[in-house]
Formats: C-alpha cells, structure tokens, sequence
C-alpha cells in the first residue's frame, strides 16, 4: 500500500442500504462510501427492493386518501 491511500473493506449490509437511500433521494456526503467496497449485485438487488417499496407505498398511500375522500 503507498503512502496516503486508504485500506478499503467490504461494506456491511447497514452500509449498503445506507448508500442505496443516499442514492435513492440524491444526497452523499464525499467521503461517506469512498473507502467501501461495494459488490454490484447486491447494490442492485437493494436498489430494486428499495423502488418496490417506494412504489407500494405511494399506491397504499393513494387509495387511504381516495378512499378518505369517498
């Protein structure tokens, strides 16, 4: 390893949803996942979890106000 590089590791799965979300909504600070190492199936796979239930939500959400408003 050369002077001034830092070690990266693996990141755990708290870390991964954590950068998903970050992704997700479009917020990062630099630093946060630069030393991390991230496998992309599994970025994908939460990715997609994560829009499922994005998308569930807004759908469970507009038929509570439809339904109120009936």
């Amino acid at each position: 390893m050369m002077r001034g590089e830092k070690r990266s590791r693996a990141a755990s799965a708290r870390e991964l949803v954590a950068a998903v979300l970050a992704a997700f909504f479009g917020v990062r600070r630099h630093a946060a996942h630069e030393a991390l190492q991230f496998n992309p199936v599994h970025l994908i796979a939460v990715g997609l979890m994560v829009a499922a239930l994005f998308v569930v939500g807004l759908v469970l959400l507009v038929k509570f106000i439809v339904i109120r408003a009936a």
